[in-house]
Parts: structure tokens; sequence; C-alpha cells
């Protein structure tokens, strides 16, 4: 049924239609017992036929209304008026962190503010037993004054099954699709599922964390980590393919960033973060070390020549990796000294924190930077490079919490007391 200006659904009369998508037609609504805005979001009516599906939809919804956090959009009723159904949800007055990323070009400073918002509110959803599913750009509000709220939870499982299409977007509508290569569904919004989503596998809170990492990814890059040619080849990417260098699309992205990002965007569960709190937490202080730098530090530096780019490769943004290869031949013998120190480190460390413990479980760690104490400056770029490397793979291990480089590198050259 068109719905005009003016028409009423139960008690919400209809001010103007404000979006389509997969899940129906949204309409800007007043609520004329409360007195307040709200969102309508219009079920088509062959979805909402379907009593088992509606029937299983609506305890899900339910559960998604009992949320109550400043970062999740909350849902007001589900209803049905004149043999139309709708849910009404809270009216987010802002732009989509799509448009923030893509058409207002908002700082990364300023979107990852949002992000640790988005990151806090599927926290509480995660802890009360809800995934989102289909999370991405588009149900993600900024409100005017900044404040960033999650759309559509429990929404996703609603949509109706519809072939998959070589010619649809992979920014397309939520959409589910038959899987041929076994039993099961497709759910959620190709450019930003999971590999276990596209799949059709079982999803946890990890494929949110996934899709949370596609996010991290856009806004500091402007680019979407998957995209192929159609739809299928986009799913083979995300199942298949490691996503493209940050630093090729954007060199100024911090390294602690690039390691957040790359931890998400692990293609097996059980090797990204196993929580949304732990990515939060190493967000956060990702933040914190961002505050009183310019942006002019961050930005990209002009292109050096053969002679300089040589000269200055230990002043340049490498990954640990790239530290150690930079300098092995010059110093192939402090190298070798090193890489046998970091070794027997990590297999210490590794079977320290592995061995039964009634006493103590470590939570917590904070790599300290390594210290140069020969003196060479030559050589400095290994303690860095050392100290880079450990906390990247004890970042692996499940259940520890290791802090990010920006915070522990405030700390390098200083005599602060291991304590403190």
């Amino acid at each position: 049924m068109a719905i005009t200006a003016g028409a009423h659904l139960g008690r919400y009369e209809i001010r103007s239609k404000i979006g389509a998508g997969g899940m129906g037609e949204v309409y800007l609504a007043q609520d004329t017992k409360l007195d307040r805005k709200v969102a309508l979001k219009i079920l088509p009516a062959e979805l909402a036929a379907n009593q088992d599906r509606m029937r299983r939809f609506t305890q899900e919804a339910k559960a998604a209304a009992a949320l109550n956090h400043p970062s999740i959009a909350h849902i007001y009723e589900i209803g049905e008026s004149d043999e139309t159904n709708f849910i009404a949800m809270e009216f987010v007055d802002g732009q989509t962190l799509r448009e923030k990323i893509h058409e207002h070009k908002s700082e990364l400073k300023v979107l990852l503010k949002s992000l640790l918002q988005v990151a806090e509110g599927l926290a509480k959803a995660h802890a009360s037993g809800i995934v989102h599913r289909d999370l991405k750009p588009d149900n993600i509000m900024v409100t005017r004054d900044g404040h960033a709220k999650i759309l559509d939870f429990g929404l996703a499982k609603l949509i109706e099954q519809r072939p998959p299409d070589d010619e649809v977007s992979s920014e397309a509508a939520t959409a589910v699709m038959p899987q041929y290569s076994r039993p099961g569904t497709i759910l959620g919004t190709v450019g930003y599922m999971s590999p276990e989503q596209a799949q059709a596998k079982p999803v946890d809170q990890r494929s949110d964390i996934f899709s949370f990492g596609c996010l991290l990814y856009e806004a500091a890059t402007r680019h979407r980590p998957f995209v192929g040619d159609s739809t299928v080849d986009t799913l083979h990417k995300i199942i298949h393919d490691p996503a493209p260098s940050i630093t090729d699309l954007n060199p100024s992205v911090p390294t602690e960033l690039q390691r957040v990002i790359r931890k998400c965007l692990a293609k097996e569960p059980a090797k990204r973060y196993q929580t949304i709190r732990d990515t939060a937490n190493d967000l956060e202080e990702l933040i914190e070390g961002l505050k009183g730098v310019p942006d002019m530090e961050r930005s990209v530096a002009p292109p050096l020549s053969t002679t300089e780019s040589t000269a200055s490769v230990s002043q340049q943004p490498l990954s640990s990796a790239e530290y150690v290869v930079s300098g092995i031949k010059q110093h192939k013998l402090a190298t070798a000294i090193a890489l046998v120190v970091l070794v027997a480190g990590l297999t210490a460390l590794g079977f320290y924190l592995r061995a039964p413990r009634a006493e103590v479980t470590i939570k917590s760690i904070a790599v300290m930077p390594f210290v140069n104490a020969t003196g060479n400056a030559d050589t400095e770029y290994l303690s860095d490079g050392m100290t880079e490397t450990l906390i990247s793979s004890l970042s692996q291990l499940p259940n520890l919490s290791v802090k990010a480089r920006s915070s522990v590198f405030r700390y390098k050259g200083k005599a602060t007391e291991a304590r403190t």
C-alpha cells in the first residue's frame, strides 16, 4: 500500500519517507501519544505473511528491544494497523557512517571515536547474547552532536531468500541468498559479511568483529576491504583473499590501527579478537595515543630519491618484520643475537602463560619498549622491531589483553619505574 504524509498507522502519523532497503520502506512519523518522532519500518507484505518467520523475528526483536545502551537505537514497538506490519524505532537525526566517510570526508580520529562507540554498543549486545549479523556503514547513524548509534539489531533474519545476482553491488541492501554448495543460506551485506557468513556457517559474536574490522578498514582508507567484479567474486575474496595493504591506500594510517584491523579481519574466527571488548580496549588506547598528535605528523610524506630513501629507512613507519629485514644485511651479528633472544623470550613466555597455575592467571600484559644497550643508533630498529613483534605475537593468544603499541611507546627512553 502507498503511504502518504498525514496517514495514520495506529497512533503514528506519517510525516515523510526517509529511506528504503531490503527490510522495507522507512518513514519519519510522529508518535501522537508520547509526542516524539519515530522511524517506522514498513515490512513488505510477503514477509509479514510468513507466520513462522514473523514469530521467530518477533521473538528476536523483543530481545533486541530489551537492549539499553546509548549507542544502540531502541526498538519501541512491533505493530500492525490496517493489515500493515511495522516496527517503530528510535529516530536518529544525523548522517550514516557511509556519508561521514565518503561524502563528509571526516578525519580519521573523528571516525575512530564514532567506531569506538559502536564497539561499546556491540559489547552490550554480545553480553546479552545478541549478534547483529548485518553490521555495515549504512546501519550506523552519527547524530548531529557526534554520537554513533547502531540500527537494526535483530532485524537481519527477517529478509526473504533470493538467488544471487552477479549484477548486484556488494554495497546493496541486506540480502539472504541460497548457498548451493551446502545446506543453509548466506545472510548479510556482501561487502561486510564474515567468511563464515559467506559459507553459510553458524555465526557468533566474532562474525560481528570481522564486520567491525571492515568498518575500521573503510574508515582508514575510504575503500572497502573486499571488492570483486561480482557478488560471487566478492564472496570468494572474503573467504580466501587477504584485504589489500592498508598502507597502499593510505600510508599515514598508524601502525597500531593496522594491527587492530588485521586481527579483526582474520579469516579464522579463533585468530580474531575473541570479544569486541578487547577490540574496544585496543581502539581506545590507540585513540588516546593520537591525542595531541598534529595531523601533519601523520600526513603522507613526499616521494624520496633513492639516496634519501636509503638514509631515512629507520624513520619510515615500517612493520616489525620490515624493521628486521631492512637492516639484516648491515648488522648480521646483531640481528642474529636479537632474533635468538626474541625467540627464546617468546618460547619462555609461552611456556609460562600455558603452564597450569592455581595462584595466578595473567589476563593483561604490557610489553615495554626494548632498550638498545649497545649505544649504536644504527641498530635502534632492532629494539623497536622486537617490541612490536612480541606485542603482535602475544596478541594472538586467546583471553589475554595486550597493551597497544601506542600506549607502551609513550614510555620509550624514559626512566619510568616498571610497576608504574
